[in-house]
């Protein structure tokens, strides 16, 4: 019977110790759902000088296309036919460019992203992204 009441003593030891933990790092902690999140809106690109010319493509060994200035003046690029050949997990951009004095830029250029905060269990599960505008370096 002691040993018993041994194990019983050490395990609400055990429980006190956890709760106290639980409370003192702030409460337990959120549970995120295992969801991913795809961005498909349009990529930014941002250009140090304007260009004459623009072309675009997402993935490796792609073919730009190219890519006209909407009516804000943005150069923006769908991820849609033909920048985007599926399956293609848009991570980066290819970006094809001249200026007016001929200086071209033709590189891949990374493209990073941004949580919008509006994931349903709280800003802390991270969520939906979107991509931050792609700067083009001059060339």
């Amino acid at each position: 019977m002691k040993l018993r009441g041994l194990i019983l003593i050490v395990f609400a030891v055990l429980v006190v110790g956890l709760v106290l933990v639980v409370f003192v790092r702030g409460g337990a902690s959120t549970i995120c759902p295992a969801v991913g999140y795809a961005y498909t809106g349009d990529v930014e690109l941002v250009f140090a000088h304007e260009p004459k010319a623009v072309a675009a493509c997402f993935g490796e060994g792609c073919t730009p296309a190219p890519v006209t200035r909407n009516p804000n003046g943005r150069w923006l690029v769908p991820q849609s036919a033909p920048y985007l050949v599926p399956p293609v997990s848009v991570t980066s951009v290819f970006v094809d460019a001249a200026d007016a004095s001929g200086v071209r830029v033709a590189r891949m250029l990374p493209i990073e992203t941004e949580p919008t905060g509006e994931h349903p269990d709280g800003p802390e599960c991270g969520g939906p992204v979107w991509f931050k505008p792609v700067q083009v370096p001059p060339g």
